[in-house]
């Protein structure tokens, strides 16, 4: 296991950099939050999460009826789980949701499958435009690092890839059907023939829940309807490091708040270190000083937002896992 060993050392880095740049200042801000404050902050984290939730559930109504928004929402926080200990571009927790909604439900992996690209597309198409309007944005208030921009390219080309995903199924899989058949003869080698099998295996699957995902998303209100969700919950992210900043004792402007916040979670999606650790605390802290703040009052921003929309959601996230993992494993039948 080397999630948990890259989840330590994240923690261990930050907590080396809050040394140098000043513990005892630090501390000394953070211990402006409230705990009311702070269960206010975690309500708003999880009310995003829900809304995240809701998109499946949207979704996997019109397949089946025999799902609830309360064990989407569950499952959803265990894919919360796996996306925090895994270095991911907020793609790693979507098998496990897979595996646990199957689990749930009838419904079939090229369903599930269906589903979650459809569901991936709409949260991410709306934080594209955001992060376009925003990097336009920041060229006028600050000097962004160039790995920025690289972020935002490959987060666009994951959206193209997921329209093409889209398509799949017209793409015929007919010839590579012949190609194992032809060469399924005993004086061809078996690891080609089997090699062959798996790649037109494949093929059959995604163009099945491409075929799927299209029937998702034919209905244009629906398509506006999950666009709208997908984008207030990337809306709420600045709101919720505005008022940690508010919260500690800063005002500062909503532009900078914005630019900082979407910055961070566009570098954060490279996979480097679990949950994005270490480049979206310093992306924060990189905008916000260029902004006018000091580094003690930038990383100590950085710090809580990323306690309220990391840390606790990974604590309550990985109780919520082990509680699905014990009630998937007493579904199993006794040999």
């Amino acid at each position: 296991m080397k999630r948990g060993p890259l989840l330590g050392a994240g923690a261990l880095l930050i907590t080396i950099a809050a040394v140098i740049i000043g513990l005892d200042d630090i501390s000394r801000i953070l211990g402006r939050i409230t705990p009311l404050e702070l269960a206010l902050l975690t309500a708003l984290q999880l009310f995003t999460i829900f809304l995240t939730s809701y998109i499946w559930f949207f979704l996997l109504k019109q397949k089946t009826a025999a799902v609830s928004i309360f064990n989407v929402f569950l499952i959803n926080m265990a894919g919360v789980f796996v996306e925090s200990v895994t270095p991911s571009a907020k793609i790693g927790g979507e098998t496990m949701k897979i595996y646990l909604m199957r689990r749930e439900s009838s419904l079939s992996y090229q369903d599930l499958t269906s589903i979650m690209i459809v569901s991936k597309f709409y949260s991410l198409l709306p934080f594209l435009i955001i992060s376009l309007l925003t990097l336009g944005s920041a060229l006028l208030f600050v000097t962004l690092p160039p790995v920025v921009y690289a972020a935002f390219l490959g987060l666009a080309i994951i959206i193209c890839l997921i329209g093409l995903f889209f398509s799949l199924h017209r793409v015929r899989g007919g010839r590579l059907v012949q190609a194992v058949r032809k060469i399924g003869t005993p004086h061809h080698h078996p690891i080609s023939v089997k090699i062959l099998g798996k790649l037109a295996a494949a093929h059959a699957f995604l163009s099945d829940a491409s075929a799927t995902s299209r029937t998702l998303i034919t209905n244009p209100h629906n398509g506006a309807y999950l666009f709208l969700l997908g984008f207030i919950v990337w809306a709420f992210y600045p709101v919720k490091v505005y008022l940690v900043a508010a919260m500690l004792g800063y005002e500062i402007s909503l532009m900078l708040v914005i630019i900082a916040t979407y910055t961070a979670y566009l570098v954060s999606m490279i996979p480097l270190l679990p949950g994005g650790l270490l480049t979206f605390e310093g992306s924060m802290v990189l905008v916000l000083v260029s902004g006018g703040l000091i580094l003690p009052e930038a990383f100590s921003i950085a710090i809580m937002a990323r306690v309220v929309t990391f840390w606790i959601p990974l604590l309550i996230s990985a109780a919520v896992t082990l509680l699905l993992v014990r009630r998937s494993l007493a579904r199993v039948p006794s040999a």
